[in-house]
C-alpha cells in the first residue's frame, strides 16, 4: 500500500489535524521520548481514534520541574469565544500575537501520538488519510493547555 503524505497548509481544502491515533500502552511512549514521570494517570485506554472533545494522554512538567503524564481534556473555549472549542492552531495565526494564543509562550504540554488524520474534499464530502512518520516512532504535537485551571 502506497503512503500519502500531506503538508497541512500547502493545499487548499486540507484541514488541520483533527484526530490522533495513540494505540500503544503508555509505558511505551514514555521509552520512545525518554519521559520519567513521577505519576501516570489511572484508566488509560490506548485508541486508534482521538478526536477532540476527548482526554487523550499528555506528558508535562510541573512547576518543581517532575515530569508528569495526566489526560487532558482536548478543546479550549474563553468565556468570551462565541464558537465551539477551539482544538487546533496554525502557527501564522498564533505567531500574529493574538491574546487567545498567549499561553503558547510559557505553557504547554506534549501530546505524543502515533500519527493523526488530515482530510480533504469539500463539506459532507470528507476523505481522511492517516499520516505516521516512516520510522513508526511517535510524533509529537503540542498543545496548549487551559491557562484557567492548574495543570
Amino acid at each position: 500500500m502506497a503512503r500519502t503524505t500531506i503538508r497541512a497548509g500547502t493545499s487548499a481544502g486540507i484541514d488541520m489535524c483533527g484526530r490522533i491515533k495513540q494505540a500503544e500502552e503508555l509505558d511505551y511512549y514514555e521509552i520512545k521520548i525518554q519521559w520519567r514521570p513521577s505519576r501516570t494517570p489511572q484508566g488509560y485506554r490506548p485508541s486508534h481514534n482521538v478526536p477532540p472533545g476527548t482526554r487523550p494522554i499528555v506528558l508535562h512538567r510541573l512547576g518543581d520541574g517532575s515530569e508528569q503524564v495526566d489526560q487532558l481534556f482536548w478543546g479550549y473555549k474563553p468565556p468570551w469565544y462565541i464558537r465551539g472549542p477551539a482544538s487546533n492552531a496554525r502557527l501564522d495565526t498564533v505567531l500574529k500575537g493574538s491574546p487567545f494564543w498567549k499561553p503558547l509562550l510559557a505553557r504547554r504540554v506534549i501530546v505524543p501520538a502515533d500519527g493523526w488524520y488530515e482530510w480533504t474534499g469539500d463539506k459532507g464530502d470528507k476523505q481522511p488519510w492517516y499520516i505516521s512518520p516512516k520510522d513508526g516512532a511517535p510524533s509529537s504535537k503540542y498543545q496548549l493547555p487551559d491557562v484557567s485551571a492548574p495543570i
